[in-house]
Parts: structure tokens; C-alpha cells; sequence
């Protein structure tokens, strides 16, 4: 059977790659990715699929030496890499933004976003709560004091949110009630009060339970729950910060904080249970998120083509996904 005329003018080489990526989105969707067989198996087709990039490359180096010479090939490389450099600044300028894309690499943002999107991202004014405060208000969001209010009565000081704090002391006060009762527990974190509920979990095995999340925010009188009209933005933490190590975070915004003409972003993936500046390093709790101040932040997301991501992400080294990707939050929201 001869192959189509149109398919023809496709190289071989990214029929191939495309094969091959589609042959793990098949794996992916049709067995547990989870499951250590297929986990095996999809180690595999990204390594493969790495493979196969670099080898062509090179196959393509060494046929054009071969034919032209060294020095052809070493001004051609130079013009492709110039080219691609050129794409880069163009999008970065009409974009507005020096990351105009990037690729999902876990799984915080179901369903809206999922790992290995591949995303468009633009330098704009940002959606969300629009709120002001002190500077001294935004350090005691991440420094404290934290107190625990049970049912509006108790007052429990704890050393570090909440949310960790009971994960890592499962037994003390007032974490059992929390843990069996979270709607009877308020925290308080400088000017927040964070009110946490039962929320309903779908597992991939069609099987659904409940997990303690965050209801919604209040703030001088104002209760704020998840907008899913806020944008979707793209941040770099900033040094010595949790999620440094991660890389870009693809997350929610919550609030844009005003804070003496500085703008300041809180985010939160939509299948996250709590805010990125509640999440805390149990075994080291000076080890946390911070609000993201606007030159941190990338841009928000425009844009997204499903599973081409994932060349990047293998091509980076994230080759496994984590088990967030088991399970998806589902809570109040506001649209």
C-alpha cells in the first residue's frame, strides 16, 4: 500500500516520533498508569521517545557532513539555532513575555489543565480577588502566628498552617478534630481566617471519597472562594522557596495583593486542597511558599495544545507522573 501523497512530504523521522507518542497517550489512557507494569512500560516509551530525537539529530548531522562537509553543516546548525532563537524573541515580543510557552508537568490543575499540555502563555494583566494590604499584613501570612479557633470557642497557637501542621502531628490538639471535623476549625493567619470543609475526590478507578480542603478565604468581612474565571498564571519561585526545585508552577490565581503600589499573587492549583503559601516542608517548616511578587510571575496562560508538552517533558527528564494524577478535587467554586 503506498503511503499518501500529502504524508510524503512529512518526514519520516517525525511520523515516527508521533508514532511513538501516541503509542504512551494510548498506554496511558487504556491501563492504570500508576499500576507498576504500565509504569514500566511508559518509562520505557519516553525513553524511547528521547531516543528517538537524539538519534535523528545525529543521523541528520551525520548525513549532511557526509554530504556537504564539517563546515556546511556547522554554518547550517548555526542558521537553524538562529532561527529558532529568532522564533523565541518574536513570540517573547509579541507576547510580552520572556517564557511565551511552557508544558504542564504535574497533575494540580485538573481538569482545566493536564500534564502535558503543551501552553501559550502571555505577559497581561492578570484576573483575580483584588485586595490590599500592609506589608507587614503579607509577612505574617507565611511567618504567623497561626491559631487554630475550634468551633469559634478553643484557641490552639500552632506553629505552621494548619492544613501540614496536622499531617504531620495527626494526634494533638486540635488536629483530631480537624482531621474527622474539618468545617469545626478556623485558622487564622494575620488578616485570613481559612475555613476548610469536606471535599469530594473522584479516583481514577471510578471510585470517590472526601478530603479536607479549603472552603474559602475571608478578609475584613468577605468570604472568597475558588474563581474559575481567575487566570491561570505562570510563576518561578523564588530562591530558598518549596516549589524552587519544581521549576515554572502553572497554578490559579487567588488574590493580586496590593501592597503599597507592589502587586503580590497567592495561587493554588485547581486540584490542590489549600494555597501554594499554605504548603510547608513538615520535616523543615522555615522551608515554605511565599507570595509571588509580580516579577516572579510569567504571564498567564492563553492557550493550550493537549499532550505535545510531553516532548518536553521527557526531553527534560520527567518522565513519571505523580500519584496527584489519581485523583481529581471537586469543591464550591465561583465562575
Amino acid at each position: 500500500m503506498e503511503m499518501p501523497e500529502h504524508l510524503k512530504k512529512v518526514p519520516i523521522e517525525l511520523l515516527i516520533v508521533i508514532a511513538t507518542l501516541a503509542l504512551y497517550i494510548i498506554v496511558r489512557s487504556v491501563f492504570d498508569p500508576q499500576a507498576e507494569g504500565t509504569e514500566i512500560i511508559l518509562l520505557i516509551i519516553s525513553a524511547l521517545i528521547v531516543f528517538e530525537l537524539i538519534y535523528f539529530v545525529g543521523i541528520e548531522i551525520k548525513q549532511g557532513v557526509k554530504k556537504h562537509g564539517w563546515k556546511h553543516e556547522v554554518v547550517d546548525t548555526l542558521i537553524a539555532v538562529f532561527i529558532a532563537v529568532l522564533l523565541w524573541v518574536g513570540a517573547s515580543i509579541i507576547l510580552n513575555t520572556d517564557t511565551p510557552v511552557s508544558a504542564v508537568a504535574s497533575c494540580s490543575m485538573l481538569p482545566n489543565l493536564e500534564r502535558g499540555d503543551f501552553i501559550i502563555v502571555q505577559g497581561a494583566d492578570v484576573e483575580a480577588y483584588h485586595i490590599s494590604m500592609s506589608e507587614s499584613e503579607l509577612r505574617s501570612l507565611t511567618e504567623g502566628p497561626f491559631v487554630a479557633v475550634v468551633d469559634e470557642e478553643e484557641e490552639f497557637p500552632i506553629p505552621f498552617p494548619l492544613y501540614y501542621y496536622c499531617n504531620c502531628h495527626p494526634s494533638g490538639e486540635p488536629c483530631s478534630i480537624f482531621l474527622e471535623s474539618p468545617e469545626k476549625v478556623v485558622e487564622t493567619a494575620g488578616p485570613f481566617t481559612y475555613h476548610y470543609g469536606l471535599c469530594e475526590v473522584n479516583y481514577r478507578e471510578n471510585m470517590k471519597g472526601f478530603g479536607r480542603c479549603l472552603e474559602y478565604v475571608g478578609f475584613r468581612g468577605k468570604n472568597y472562594y475558588t474563581n474559575l474565571s481567575n487566570d491561570i498564571v505562570v510563576y518561578v519561585p523564588s530562591e530558598g522557596e518549596l516549589y524552587r526545585n519544581v521549576g515554572d508552577i502553572v497554578h490559579r490565581t487567588f488574590f493580586k495583593i496590593d501592597v503599597d503600589g507592589k502587586n503580590y499573587y497567592l495561587t493554588k492549583g485547581d486540584n490542590n486542597p489549600i494555597m501554594d503559601i499554605q504548603v510547608t516542608d513538615c520535616n523543615n517548616p522555615d522551608v515554605k511558599n511565599y507570595p509571588v511578587p509580580e516579577e516572579n510571575l510569567r504571564g498567564k496562560v492563553i492557550g493550550r495544545v493537549p499532550y505535545l508538552g510531553y516532548l518536553k517533558l521527557f526531553i527534560s527528564g520527567l518522565w513519571g507522573e505523580d500519584q496527584q494524577c489519581n485523583w481529581q478535587m471537586s469543591y464550591r467554586t465561583v465562575d
